[in-house]
């Protein structure tokens, strides 16, 4: 099941207010971005509808943007989502890995991860330009080669 981008946001807001921090515009947008792309990987479907697109600090999910934006550049306030069904546990369990992969980490650090060369927003502004849709199918195999690496390091 693909929940709305906000309520992923809302539960990154959450998580960091239970840790006594509070995220910037960009580590969010950045947060929801990398789950997304962990449940691709790891669920094998999308964790939002929304597709990301490649703007110039990296991946972003507008309806995100948009509709956190107005709050300021530090996220203090959820968005007010009408209903908010309950994420899947599996889906929890994605996002909370997002969190604490990348969660303590600085948006500018975020940033970089998200330009690495080869990466889904790398490929996506060379082949199609700025601000193009970023393919699913390339997020997934971005994040699946991350998984993988990961699981073989730690047999190691």
């Amino acid at each position: 099941m693909a929940y709305d981008s906000r309520q992923i946001a809302n539960h990154f807001i959450r998580l960091a207010r239970a840790d006594s921090r509070t995220l910037s515009i960009m580590q969010l947008l950045k947060l929801v971005y990398m789950a997304h792309g962990w449940h691709l990987a790891a669920l094998g479907e999308p964790l939002i509808p929304d597709y990301a697109y490649a703007w110039d600090h990296g991946p972003v999910i507008p309806n995100v943007y948009f509709s956190f934006r107005p709050y300021g550049v530090q996220m203090k306030q959820e968005f007010d989502l009408a209903v908010e069904p309950d994420i899947a546990s599996a889906s929890q369990g994605v996002i909370r890995h997002a969190y604490n992969q990348y969660g303590w980490m600085s948006a500018k650090q975020m940033s970089m991860l998200t330009h690495i060369a080869g990466g889904p927003w790398d490929r996506t502004r060379k082949k199609y330009g700025k601000r193009a849709r970023i393919s699913n199918d390339w997020i997934r195999e971005h994040w699946l080669d991350k998984m993988e690496r990961a699981q073989a390091s730690e047999t190691v």
